[in-house]
């Protein structure tokens, strides 16, 4: 790829999810084939009816010569007495550059 006036993802270092949400999101992204999802950042938490949390992770196709991007991933995790689990609310795209 040529370098000259394109972003380029520098390397980075997956981060350790709190214990519970790193089963959670190990479960909700053992669902998705084709790409796969690092976290970089536990970024965020909502409280809600239950809790949200965000998480930034590198997006790899699963393909020859894949093409890295940044997401932001959404998971839902139930209230304790609703089972606890976790769900997949949305991944959405880091816009870099302009």
């Amino acid at each position: 790829m040529n370098e000259v006036g394109n972003w380029v993802l520098e390397e980075f270092t997956p981060c350790k999810l709190p214990e519970e949400v790193e089963a959670g999101f190990s479960q909700v992204m053992s669902t998705i084939v084709g790409v796969n999802y690092t976290p970089l950042l536990y970024a965020a938490t909502q409280v809600v009816a239950g809790k949200n949390h965000m998480i930034i992770c590198e997006s790899t196709p699963v393909v020859l010569n894949p093409v890295r991007s940044l997401v932001s991933v959404y998971l839902h995790q139930a209230l304790p007495f609703e089972g606890g689990k976790f769900q997949l609310l949305s991944i959405e795209p880091i816009r870099i550059g302009k």
